[in-house]
C-alpha cells in the first residue's frame, strides 16, 4: 500500500510539474475548461532529517496526493520562510474532498530506529469551477508522539510566494475556501 502511495504521488507531481502555470496581466489565468487551486502543505517534526506530509484529495478524476519534505521543501515568505510546500493545482471543474493528511516521521526509542504514520481525517469539500482561482489556506501538521492537524488562512505568505514562483501581481481574482480545522 505504502508503494502505490508513493508511486501514485510521484506520478501525479509529475503530470503537475508539466503543466504550465498560465499568468495574464500579473494574474493567475487556468485554462478554460480547468479551476486553479492553491493550498499550502506544511509541517514541522521532531524528526529534522525525513519527515514528510501528504494531502489526498479525492475529485472527479480520482485521487491527487500532493507531498511536503521537512528537508527539500520551503516556502517563500517576506519575514520568515516555512516548512513546506506550496501547491497550484490546475484541476477539472467539480467536487473535491480533501480527504486526509498523512504525516511520516522517524525517532529513535532505547536506540532503535522507529518509523511512525499518523493519518489525520480531514474530510472536507470543495467546488473548482472552470477559470477561478480557488485558495485553500494552509494545512498544516505536527507531527510527533500528540501529532495534530490545524488549517489556517495564511493568504499573505502564500500569495507573496506565488508572486516569487509565478511573477503573480495581481491576486484579487483569487477566491478564497479555507478549510476548516477537523474536531479531534
Amino acid at each position: 500500500m505504502f508503494k502505490s502511495f508513493i508511486l501514485s504521488s510521484v506520478l501525479f507531481l509529475s503530470a503537475c510539474a508539466t503543466a504550465p502555470v498560465a499568468v495574464l496581466q500579473g494574474k493567475l489565468s487556468p485554462p478554460a475548461d480547468q479551476g486553479y487551486v492553491v493550498v499550502a502543505l506544511t509541517l514541522n517534526s521532531f524528526d529534522q532529517d525525513g519527515a514528510n506530509a501528504w494531502l489526498r484529495l479525492e475529485g472527479p478524476n480520482g485521487r491527487s496526493d500532493l507531498n511536503a519534505s521537512i528537508l527539500h521543501d520551503t516556502i517563500a515568505a517576506p519575514n520568515k520562510n516555512a516548512i513546506g510546500k506550496l501547491h497550484l493545482l490546475s484541476l477539472a471543474p467539480g467536487q473535491y474532498t480533501v480527504q486526509q493528511a498523512v504525516g511520516d516521521w522517524s525517532y529513535t526509542a532505547a536506540g532503535w530506529p522507529q518509523q511512525r504514520r499518523d493519518q489525520m481525517p480531514i474530510g472536507q469539500r470543495f467546488e473548482v469551477k472552470a477559470g477561478e482561482v480557488t485558495y485553500l489556506g494552509e494545512v498544516h501538521l505536527a507531527l510527533s508522539f500528540q501529532s495534530s492537524l490545524k488549517m489556517s488562512d495564511q493568504h499573505e505568505r502564500d500569495f507573496y510566494a506565488l508572486g516569487q514562483q509565478y511573477g503573480i501581481t495581481d491576486t484579487s481574482n483569487i477566491k478564497t475556501h479555507l478549510l476548516s480545522t477537523p474536531a479531534q
